[in-house]
């Protein structure tokens, strides 16, 4: 079958993401000041936050998304925070703009989405992310990515998550490409390759950012390197040829 679109996972596959101690406590602090709340309970904050995402996501088979709002909302009440609808919106806004340094976009990824484009092909995002979906294509229109692909499909906008099908189907169906017409790259054994095979895509392991800790055999194809992920793309491009 001729290969006609490209999806791409998000963070770790086009972009690292990377919070360390520091980022993660100013981040939390400014949250609880934009919420009305004390800065200095930064450290429980992040604890709530965490165990509730732990929780709401500790079931495999489970591929709900999590509402980050409501997430947010109860983390706060537990530190003796209860901002209203558009003061917990404040927060959260304050919140991923204090992650940003934690955003590190690979320094070939404009040119692989430029490279895949030039050859013909339809480009989609697929992620599983819980922040709000307008901050989120906001970042992709900061990246630069927005405007070098064809469709994003966030997990927090369809309320599930990969390995689901929907997430999937979702954005073929946007890009108006048939499974088989279509290979998946990430960084994830379960997400961004059985999930994707299951539904007759070929599939494209990138390890450069990390290493998943599933069976790589799974794969049609491994990457080391964004150069490795359009080589793959060639090679599938010159099968459908024939050549």
């Amino acid at each position: 079958m001729a290969l006609e679109a490209v999806l791409f996972d998000y963070g770790d596959t086009l972009l690292e993401f990377r919070l360390d101690d520091e980022l993660w406590l100013g981040a939390m602090r400014d949250m609880l000041l934009a919420a009305g709340g004390p800065p200095e309970r930064a450290a429980d904050l992040r604890g709530e936050i965490e165990r509730r995402v732990t929780e709401l996501t500790a079931d495999p088979d489970d591929h709900a998304e999590l509402v980050y709002e409501e997430v947010v909302a109860g983390a706060l009440a537990a530190v003796g925070t209860s901002p209203g609808p558009e003061l917990l919106r404040t927060a959260i806004e304050a919140q991923h703009r204090g992650w940003l340094g934690a955003r590190r976009l690979h320094p070939k990824a404009h040119w692989l989405l430029q490279e895949v484009r030039a050859r013909g092909l339809r480009i989609g995002i697929v992620s599983n992310t819980f922040d709000p979906p307008d901050l989120l294509h906001a970042d992709l229109v900061s990246d630069g990515v927005a405007e070098r692909v064809d469709a994003i499909v966030f997990s927090s906008e369809l309320g599930l998550r990969k390995p689901a099908p929907e997430i999937y189907r979702a954005a073929l169906d946007a890009l108006d490409v048939e499974p088989a017409n279509a290979l998946f790259v990430g960084d994830r054994v379960r997400e961004d390759v059985q999930g994707p095979a299951a539904l007759g895509m070929r599939t494209c392991l990138v390890t450069y950012f990390r290493v998943d800790g599933g069976d790589h055999g799974l794969a049609d194809a491994v990457a080391e390197s964004p150069v490795d992920v359009l080589a793959t793309v060639d090679t599938i491009m010159a099968a459908g040829r024939g050549g």
